[in-house]
């Protein structure tokens, strides 16, 4: 069987023609855990959870613990729904690999087992994750749940908004998402805020957004970004001592501030050839960032090649530094910042 996406599990529960085991991986942590709780809501009868639902974690349990489970009849329901969360398989050895293989291949068919990838990230390109992903794809079934793009996630919100009792359209959407990132998770929790400051029966602005929302670590370190950008170093000092304060890695805080850069070279180059300045989203990962590259254009013309490549001299300074020696990484970025402001207000 091919690996499937969210569409296709949902059709599967639809369709009540479901497979007896899953894999279910990826980046959105909310849907992960949605279809788990769905499996379970559709499969397991209320009142039967003590012998038709059996939970366990790769922290605490074996997966012999799990395998057993699995053999338990189901009461009242239609089948046995076992959840085994967050099992290491990539580290499973000969053995354990050749139990879960055996599983696989002839599994029982009263019960329904999730290994459920939840706060382990799998590397289908790994080798051990790929042995994994590839014999789960080959006799039982592996979901990629991958964070919904651009406008599938706007419309999700909106809809989520609207069961809230307030309305939100698709530009304040676009705006929480450029300030709390893309993960359902947080964007519901933000939109329910939203949601009690606006009041139910109102639409939600971006006043009210900028009043609840939270602001992302990349978004707060983009606002440095364009402090620098805008000639405020001053400012962009201030904020980095505030992000230090609240405990922000020096390395995160150099890599958001370095990919700045590298949005506005990518939008330089692109434009210089005649292209979109979104047209660099077709080769590099800008799902649910493409407001990045139009930000990155109002600095771009005011640039010179030259310039870049001087900051991409003291970025690559920077980056040694941190990785090499024991010295504060605030000094090494205060002292990033005002190279680059020196260089860029030539």
């Amino acid at each position: 069987m091919p690996l499937l996406k969210e569409y296709d599990i949902k059709k599967q529960l639809k369709e009540n023609n479901m497979s007896n085991c899953y894999l279910f991986y990826g980046s959105e942590d909310y849907l992960k855990q949605f279809y788990v709780n769905k499996i379970c809501g559709k499969f397991v009868t209320p009142g039967s959870e003590t012998f038709s639902l059996r939970k366990y974690d790769g922290k605490e349990n074996t997966l012999d613990e799990v395998l057993e489970g699995a053999q338990s009849m189901p009461f009242m329901s239609e089948y046995c729904v076992v959840i085994a969360r967050d099992f290491a398989l990539d580290t499973f050895g000969n053995d354990q690999k050749e139990q879960l293989l055996a599983y696989l291949q002839n599994p029982v068919d009263t019960s329904i087992v999730i290994f459920w990838m939840d706060s382990i990230e799998v590397q289908p390109k790994n080798s051990k994750w790929k042995w994994v992903v590839d014999n789960f794809t080959k006799f039982a079934s592996a979901v990629e749940f991958e964070k919904p793009d651009g406008r599938e996630l706007r419309k999700i919100i909106c809809a989520y908004a609207r069961r809230q009792g307030c309305l939100m359209s698709d530009s304040v959407a676009s705006y929480l998402i450029e300030l709390s990132g893309d993960s359902l998770n947080v964007l519901f929790n933000e939109v329910q805020k939203a949601c009690n400051f606006a009041g139910q029966g109102n639409e939600i602005t971006k006043e009210h957004i900028e009043g609840t929302a939270v602001r992302s670590l990349e978004a707060k370190v983009f606002d440095l970004s364009k402090l620098i950008l805008s000639h405020n170093a001053q400012g962009a000092l201030e904020l980095l001592h505030t992000l230090m304060l609240q405990k922000a890695e020096p390395i995160d805080i150099f890599g958001v501030i370095l990919m700045s850069f590298v949005d506005i070279y990518r939008v330089k180059q692109s434009v210089s050839a005649g292209e979109s300045v979104t047209h660099p989203a077709k080769f590099f990962d800008y799902r649910n960032k493409e407001f990045r590259l139009k930000n990155a254009n109002r600095y771009a013309s005011k640039l010179s090649d030259a310039q870049l490549r001087e900051c991409f001299d003291c970025f690559a300074d920077a980056d040694r530094v941190l990785k090499s020696t024991a010295q504060s990484g605030e000094l090494i970025l205060e002292k990033l910042i005002v190279q680059i402001s020196l260089i860029i207000a030539r």
